[in-house]
């Protein structure tokens, strides 16, 4: 809905309250995986429960609920609240999970040896003549010279994450609401934090997740692999992989979805607002993808199999290589993707209504996906409450899921 950003101002918020109360360990087809009637009706039914039950509190809640999953060579699915026609290809805005992307590709180019994950942003990339951040006054953010790739990949390079307060908001609305269809770029959105001189906290000194860090990665796969965000993601993993329903939109202009879609909502207060259409171009490489519940959870089975072009003794050390995303916590962070005990590896992504996510524990050979297309404002945006209840409902769920389908793990 434009002129009414909430794209992620929110997600900080719930992430950590997910973090906080929930160790890093390690542990090809073309989708032809068949659905069977036993764990079909299984997932549908807990779906139909899942979703009364959250009516029984939430009358009128607009959204719906799904999830899939997939268990060996079996699948699952089930969906309420869509409407009858919804199904695994229904396209929807991937938001976060966009960044398990990103982090692949930096982890690709460095087993081509095209880049270092230890080097300093200010290096010079293996080959070139031109450092992996420009050195330009836009790209001036401080503490510059003390960060790494590998801190930027784990969220432990102290950048400035815009995106997610309230001036960067207002930055990106400002432009916005003078040109809907304006497209933004990395160097702006960087631009902003270097001449304000923003930061997190010193490089290495802590963690905090940062959108903006992952714009950097996505800038650094633009200037190491000679072609623009989009085009790198779908050469490398869209085409190879056979991810049809996925794409990467970068234009400001482009804000609709491939059909068939699903629509994003808020809730707020008893009205509805449809968020679907949005300009994602101030999101590259940390939200902006488009993709469908088959394609993603076939991507998360390949990359953690090793065969969505990283090979498992890179994906093994690296890819699901963890730092604590909390002292008080053993959740991890790898290279783009959360670890939880006793689920797996995966990501979630918040933004504008959609909140997805996808885990994969590839010792049970089990991924589970969870989407719901309607933020829960039922009392007005000051009652964060309902909204909270709602990220902890869907995280607790995708655990329920995997005892359902696999028993005791």
């Amino acid at each position: 809905m434009k002129g009414f950003n909430l794209t992620k101002t929110l997600f900080i918020t719930l992430l950590t309250v997910i973090v906080i109360f929930t160790s890093c360990k390690k542990n090809n087809d073309d989708d032809i995986i068949p659905q069977t009637n036993s764990l079909n009706k299984k997932i549908q039914d807990l779906t139909d429960s899942v979703y009364n039950s959250y009516l029984t509190n939430n009358a009128g809640f607009p959204g719906g609920f799904a999830i899939r999953v997939i268990h060996g060579n079996e699948t699952g699915f089930g969906h309420n609240g869509f409407g009858n026609d919804f199904s695994e290809s229904y396209h929807f805005r991937a938001q976060s999970t966009t960044k398990s992307f990103t982090a692949a590709g930096i982890v690709l180019l460095f087993q081509r040896g095209l880049l270092k994950l230890d080097a300093l942003v200010t290096d010079t990339i293996p080959g070139k003549k031109i450092t992996y951040l420009p050195g330009t006054a836009d790209y001036n953010i401080p503490y510059k010279n003390q960060i790494t790739i590998f801190q930027l990949l784990h969220h432990t390079a102290g950048v400035y994450d815009l995106i997610n307060h309230s001036e960067g908001e207002h930055f990106v609305d400002s432009v916005f609401n003078q040109d809907p269809d304006f497209t933004m770029t990395i160097d702006m959105m960087t631009s902003y934090i270097s001449s304000n001189q923003l930061y997190e906290f010193e490089p290495g000194k802590s963690w905090a997740y940062s959108n903006s860090g992952f714009q950097l990665l996505a800038k650094i796969i633009e200037r190491v692999s000679g072609k623009s965000y989009k085009e790198f993601m779908t050469d490398e993993f869209v085409n190879p992989l056979k991810l049809n329903e996925t794409s990467f939109p970068d234009k400001g202009y482009e804000q609709t979805l491939p059909k068939p879609f699903v629509d994003s909502w808020l809730w707020v207060s008893g009205n509805s607002f449809n968020t679907t259409e949005e300009n994602m171009s101030a999101n590259i490489g940390e939200g902006n993808m488009i993709t469908s519940p088959r394609d993603l959870c076939k991507f998360y089975e390949l990359l953690l199999k090793g065969e969505a072009g990283i090979d498992i003794s890179y994906v093994s050390n690296y890819v699901m290589n963890c730092v604590p995303a909390s002292p008080t916590s053993s959740t991890g962070y790898g290279t783009g993707l959360f670890h939880y005990v006793n689920l797996g590896y995966g990501h979630g992504g918040d933004g504008s209504g959609i909140s997805v996510k996808c885990y994969t524990d590839q010792t049970n050979e089990f991924t589970v996906f969870i989407l719901t297309n309607c933020w829960n404002f039922k009392n007005g945006f000051d009652d964060m409450g309902p909204a909270m209840e709602e990220a902890m409902m869907l995280h607790n769920l995708m655990f329920k899921v995997k005892e359902l389908v696999i028993g005791k793990y």
